[in-house]
């Protein structure tokens, strides 16, 4: 599976004519061969991605993480709107997550925990879940169908890092961790996605991360020896069996 082109991202009401077409061709290719002929932009179309799924990317996929974050950073900075940045950052910055303006609309009320007062969870942590579940979640005809099991395993390891940086998910909290630079917290969002998406659904493997200095030193050290294996000292003589 190969990443779309940003032209046909762009376009509205793409999508719903692209997956008509599909259907159409589908029926044309019955008829002449048996066999339906659907290509790989008809078949991404509809395609929900799976445990297992990988997507061949035409950037290095640091490029792709270092972006998210740059557009996170940016669009909050410019248009305020915590949730809708980090989904458009994820939207612009990742080949294979399309560009989709309703879903886009249907975050603008999700800003600042969607409350007066930020204690519910982080706008950037929500939309995060908003593209996650887009592009791996439930979907539904006549009825739902499909497993939410995988959107919630990558939800949870972006919660694992907002839990890291500032203790929990929720807006006041995540504001105070980044002494109030929303802006950073939208582009750190829209990065730990990325990252998370990007390793379950490429090739790409994260380098590890070396430790920071000043941490304490976890190194094994050299046991200490117990008291049952410390030398034997010779006993002292006792003032009784000390020469006359």
């Amino acid at each position: 599976m190969n990443s779309s082109s940003k032209t046909d991202r762009h376009m509205p009401g793409k999508t719903a004519r692209r997956r008509l077409l599909c259907l159409a061709g589908t029926g044309v290719g019955a008829v002449l061969g048996g066999f339906p002929c659907i290509t790989a932009q008809c078949a991404e179309a509809e395609k929900i991605l799976k445990q297992g799924d990988k997507i061949k990317l035409d950037q290095k996929a640091e490029e792709i993480i270092e972006k998210a974050y740059k557009l996170g950073y940016d669009y909050e900075k410019k248009y305020g709107g915590c949730a809708q940045c980090t989904l458009a950052a994820l939207q612009d910055a990742i080949p294979f997550v399309e560009i989709d303006k309703d879903l886009f609309r249907g975050a603008s009320c999700l800003a600042g925990g969607a409350t007066p007062h930020g204690v519910q969870n982080c706008g950037g942590f929500t939309s995060s879940g908003i593209i996650i579940g887009y592009l791996c979640g439930r979907t539904r005809a006549d009825k739902f169908t499909g497993s939410g099991k995988l959107s919630h395993q990558l939800i949870r390891k972006v919660y694992k890092k907002f839990e890291e940086h500032y203790g929990t998910v929720l807006c006041k909290d995540a504001r105070k961790g980044a002494n109030k630079d929303c802006p950073k917290v939208v582009g750190r969002a829209a990065k730990w996605t990325t990252q998370v998406l990007l390793e379950e659904f490429t090739d790409y493997v994260p380098k590890k991360e070396e430790p920071k200095p000043g941490k304490k030193d976890t190194s094994k050290k050299e046991p200490k020896p117990s008291k049952k294996d410390a030398p034997k000292q010779e006993p002292k003589p006792s003032k009784k069996d000390a020469p006359k």
